[in-house]
């Protein structure tokens, strides 16, 4: 289990009334209609992480059925009053599992996993894949580091998991094939651009 569980669903708990303003566009658009056109029309896709439900609209609007998972119950209503079929789950539970997909996406969510449950989360990921699905894993990264931020708003503050480039393309993904992956150094945030690893499942 992730000892940061509980602390990450209190602090998105607080933030959610902030985050329930957030527009999704710019670079995350383009990642996530990438990884759609790589999937068959009306498939289903799960989206780990989901927040306030944004990124899930966006994806439905493309004619997706897409379910969406976040560890914050008050996101996951924000999610539900846009339409979002939104679950309340933790994806470093190793027992997670809601179903089989074609496709599984997570924008910005892995970045609050200790590295060394990396490649049990990668392999719950795997686990709501079928055969031949595609994930598309995406961080903010750039250096090396663990812990919390001395700049973080969020009470508690948010444990994150940031990878040099040079680490995170180092990383182990049993169960899948790269299919890509990207360094989009031009969308920067708080000095991190973000890492995108697109996998198709084996």
């Amino acid at each position: 289990m992730n000892e940061h569980s509980e602390t990450l669903r209190a602090a998105y708990d607080f933030d959610a009334p902030r985050r329930n303003n957030n527009v999704f566009d710019g670079w995350r658009t383009e990642v996530v209609d990438e990884f759609l056109a790589r999937l068959r029309p009306e498939a289903n896709v799960l989206e780990l992480g989901a927040g306030a439900g944004q990124g899930a609209v966006y994806a439905a609007t493309q004619g997706f059925a897409v379910t969406a998972m976040d560890l914050s119950p008050a996101n996951v209503d924000l999610a539900r009053a846009r339409g979002v079929d939104a679950r309340v789950g933790d994806f470093t539970d190793p027992d997670f599992f809601i179903g089989e997909f074609d496709g599984v996406f997570a924008m910005n969510s892995l970045l609050h996993v200790a590295k060394e449950l990396f490649p049990q989360v990668l392999g719950i990921v795997r686990r709501s894949l079928r055969i031949g699905g595609l994930a598309v894993i995406v961080v903010w990264g750039g250096m090396n580091y663990e812990g919390t931020l001395d700049d973080e708003w969020t009470e508690p503050a948010r444990f994150f998991a940031f990878y040099s480039d040079e680490d995170f393309a180092k990383l182990p993904t049993p169960g899948f094939t790269r299919v890509a992956l990207e360094f989009r150094h031009d969308d920067q945030e708080g000095g991190l651009h973000p890492q995108v690893l697109t996998l198709e499942a084996v």
